[in-house]
């Protein structure tokens, strides 16, 4: 499957918000809370768009896949661990995989080819990533691209903890 990313489109903004609900849907009927209470929501993913961090993974136009980058995260500020880098880093947050892109690869090209393309074209030399102890496929992911498990980190938006990662580049 040949994959491409670009900056997201206020023009595909439906097709967005669909994709983020079905990733709502199916963290929460497999025991995974990360999403819940309506994260990211239209608005959250609008101001996303306009503020250029959000992308989308196409393949022959398809939306198959939608993440954000940051070059920076305040919530990466204080951890319980230690980061592997002192802080030129993106971060990577809201990977979420369509549907009928599940398991083809989406979310590991968007770790192992958009975000370190990103991240050497900001010239960063590394990525920081966090995700929810239940989301067992982001956790799988990590672990098989070499992520480094560095601590935890208290989400500021509703004060949950996460598991943080990063990958030198």
């Amino acid at each position: 499957m040949e994959f491409a990313y670009a900056t997201a489109k206020i023009s595909r903004l439906d097709e967005i918000v669909a994709i983020y609900s079905s990733a709502q849907r199916f963290m929460a009927e497999n025991g995974n809370p990360q999403w819940g209470k309506g994260f990211p929501n239209e608005n959250d993913i609008r101001e996303g768009i306009f503020g250029g961090v959000l992308y989308t993974v196409t393949v022959n136009d398809q939306i198959a896949a939608v993440f954000s980058v940051l070059n920076f995260d305040e919530n990466y500020v204080k951890i319980d661990g230690k980061w592997l880098t002192d802080g030129n880093y993106i971060a990577v947050h809201r990977v979420a995989v369509a549907e009928n892109f599940r398991g083809t690869g989406a979310a590991k090209y968007i770790l192992e080819v958009a975000a370190p393309q990103l991240a050497h074209s900001r010239g960063r030399s590394s990525i920081r990533i966090d995700t929810h102890e239940k989301n067992a496929p982001m956790l799988g992911l990590l672990k098989r691209l070499n992520f480094v498990r560095c601590g935890m980190v208290r989400l500021l938006r509703d004060d949950t903890l996460r598991i943080a990662f990063e990958k030198i580049l």
